[in-house]
């Protein structure tokens, strides 16, 4: 089947089972089921507390940054999540409601609020755009995606999802005001933020008048970087390092060269493991790639993020990150779902069954304390 057919029969089958909000809220809320149900009965069923569940691994840092403030090393934790989302709210209710408890209302939220947002943008649109699903089974894969339980629980992911999508369809309105806080505030939630400002910034400029163009993209870029200054200024006076964010970071595990970083893809350092978990995270790596260079057609700088999403994963010398990295790269996982939806019926369930069971697999691992990330 050619590209043009491929891209025909998705269109297609968007025309024919176009994602209402219905449908999406639909969704969302079979997911959030059946992930605080799973915690709920793996937490009784082992004899542990459900809140000692909900704050394993990165969970647990938010905690401490929310009640104590900054410690060495949670400096590696950007501050919008903790200190301006989690933190005032803890307070407001003077500490009575747990952390993580608060982390996953705030969280859901935020989640629900993103595909709301999502599903009226592309209703408000004449043409399509990657930035929303054009079938269900969009929606299915990216709530659905391995690490999707981050996007309601007490993590970042949500706060960035929409964040994210609020610069890039900004950018791809034309708005440089509303972009630019987005992407600003991008910056001070994850990593990642300074591929969306990058990413945000070439829509913009994509979208700009031809006198315009250099205009748009350094005006954005200026602001991004003022925001990057507003957390180096930030960490420099509560920790006398402008950069302890990076610092922090040094005693992750780093590969040794730029030849062993590379290696990464192919499974080629010593220390990777190509079977099992580490095998099923390079391969949704992979299946980034895939969709990221598909979406190369409708919009270069999207391609660049997903490019950039998996990219950034390689210095570590393995793919530790892949589930959590690629929970919020919503183009690519919508068009992941639309590509399956035009496929025959009995690879589009097959592929439905695998993807809900490592899904579970993922959840059940969090709150157990397995990696799952």
């Amino acid at each position: 089947m050619s590209p043009r057919t491929a891209a025909v029969r998705v269109e297609m089958a968007g025309r024919v089972a176009r994602p209402g909000l219905r449908a999406a809220l639909g969704l969302s809320a079979l997911m959030l089921v059946h992930h605080f149900a799973l915690w709920a009965w793996t937490a009784f069923h082992r004899g542990f507390p459900l809140l000692q569940g909900l704050e394993r691994w990165d969970s647990a840092h938010y905690n401490t940054i929310v009640t104590q403030g900054y410690v060495s090393p949670l400096w590696a934790f950007l501050p919008l999540y903790p200190l301006a989302v989690v933190r005032p709210v803890y307070a407001l209710l003077g500490g009575a409601v747990p952390p993580q408890v608060l982390g996953c209302v705030l969280s859901t939220a935020l989640l629900l609020a993103f595909v709301v947002w999502v599903r009226r943008w592309d209703a408000s649109r004449e043409t399509a755009s990657p930035l929303a699903p054009r079938t269900v089974w969009g929606w299915f894969f990216f709530l659905f995606s391995p690490a999707s339980f981050a996007l309601h629980s007490h993590h970042t992911e949500a706060l960035f999802l929409l964040l994210s999508f609020g610069a890039f369809a900004s950018a791809w309105s034309g708005r440089f005001g509303w972009t630019a806080l987005f992407a600003g505030l991008c910056v001070l939630t994850r990593n990642q933020g300074v591929f969306v400002a990058a990413v945000a910034a070439l829509l913009l400029a994509e979208r700009a008048e031809p006198g315009r163009k250099l205009v748009r993209f350094a005006g954005l870029g200026a602001v991004s970087l003022a925001a990057y200054g507003g957390l180096m200024v930030f960490e420099w006076l509560s920790s006398g390092d402008p950069l302890a964010h990076l610092h922090a970071q040094e005693s992750w595990s780093h590969a040794g060269s730029a030849w062993e970083a590379l290696r990464t893809l192919w499974y080629g350092n010593p220390a990777q493991v190509a079977r099992g978990w580490p095998l099923l995270r390079g391969i949704l790596c992979a299946l980034v790639l895939v969709a990221s260079v598909a979406l190369f057609r409708q919009s270069r700088p999207l391609f660049l993020y997903g490019v950039l999403s998996v990219a950034v994963m390689l210095p570590q010398g393995d793919f530790h990150n892949a589930f959590r990295f690629g929970a919020v790269l919503f183009p690519m996982l919508f068009w992941l779902g639309d590509w399956v939806a035009a496929r025959p019926a009995l690879l589009r369930w097959t592929v439905a069954l695998l993807t809900l069971w490592l899904n579970h697999r993922v959840t059940h691992g969090f709150v157990i304390g397995l990696w799952a990330y």
